[in-house]
């Protein structure tokens, strides 16, 4: 009884910190939910904040806007061959409201959030990615840091990443051998992934993501998305209602906001999410996190 009130004070300290903050602060910089997450106040001191999903102040972290600066200190992996799904894990400082810039723009990049010393980023690198070093730009309100991380060759088998290069080479698709309930095989790269064959929920992202890893899913990235509606228009899988309203998917889509030069990347841009199935299975919505709309949606594995 005696931890638990005092984990209940702690938290209570943190949220008058914070509180605090807020009341002084000469400038203030919010997340996408409207949240509080930087202030500065007339001394030039920064205060980053560490909220829950209920809104409670987690922490508060203080320093000169040198000292608040993002910082990467680690990234694991550093290597990813391309064909693969991987959650490239960045860990280092002030972290909190951290938007992620890569320097190829094949690579998908899935939802996430940065906490003061981690930020944990989902990502896709097609097998069309050529080897080499990929740039990661992390810019908080505060800063920007860069770091990197190398994409090795895709791996064809035993020995066939040594082949002469003027050969024409060929990634081979497979389907899962099974999938659960409710879901179909989709024959892509390393194995294909299944798809749920209807709209299994509907909801803000938070829902969307929370109803999917509910049942050990993900959100479908946008390509794969969009190759399971073309197969299905084609009447070469069984799904159902691809076409006619807005589905969420797991690809982000970083868009200048309006009146930026769009020039630089310097903390103006604004992570959206992708929707597709409108009208087609080509075209694309970008649409912003913060919103408040129900979208259908449907899940991978």
């Amino acid at each position: 009884m005696q931890r638990k009130w005092g984990i209940v004070l702690t938290v209570v300290l943190f949220v008058l910190c914070g509180l605090d903050a807020i009341v002084g602060a000469k400038e203030s910089y919010k997340d996408e939910a409207g949240r509080v997450i930087y202030t500065i106040d007339d001394e030039g001191i920064v205060s980053m904040f560490e909220n829950s999903p209920t809104d409670l102040t987690i922490s508060v972290t203080r320093g000169t806007r040198g000292q608040m600066q993002p910082q990467i200190i680690e990234v694991n992996p550093d290597a990813i061959p391309a064909g693969a799904h991987a959650v490239l894990r960045l860990k280092g400082k002030n972290l909190v409201g951290a938007t992620v810039k890569l320097s190829v723009a094949g690579i998908e990049v899935g939802a996430y959030a940065g906490k003061p010393g981690v930020l944990d980023l989902p990502i896709r690198v097609p097998a069309t990615v050529p080897p080499g070093e990929v740039i990661v730009e992390v810019t908080t309100p505060i800063g920007s840091t860069k770091t990197s991380v190398t994409i090795k060759e895709f791996q064809f088998g035993s020995g066939s990443a040594h082949r002469d290069r003027s050969e024409k080479q060929t990634v081979k698709t497979s389907a899962p051998t099974s999938c659960p309930e409710g879901m179909v095989g989709v024959a892509a790269e390393r194995g294909g992934y299944c798809i749920d064959i209807d709209r299994t929920f509907r909801g803000d992202l938070r829902r969307a993501e929370r109803s999917c890893a509910a049942s050990g899913k993900r959100l479908c990235s946008a390509s794969e998305w969009q190759q399971a509606c073309v197969l299905a228009a084609a009447g070469k899988l069984l799904l159902k209602n691809m076409i006619g309203d807005w589905e969420w998917t797991g690809s982000q889509a970083l868009k200048d906001t309006p009146g930026s030069s769009g020039a630089d990347y310097g903390g103006t841009g604004d992570l959206q999410s992708i929707l597709m199935g409108q009208t087609d299975c080509k075209t694309e919505r970008n649409y912003q996190t913060w919103r408040n709309e129900n979208i259908a949606g449907r899940c991978c594995k």
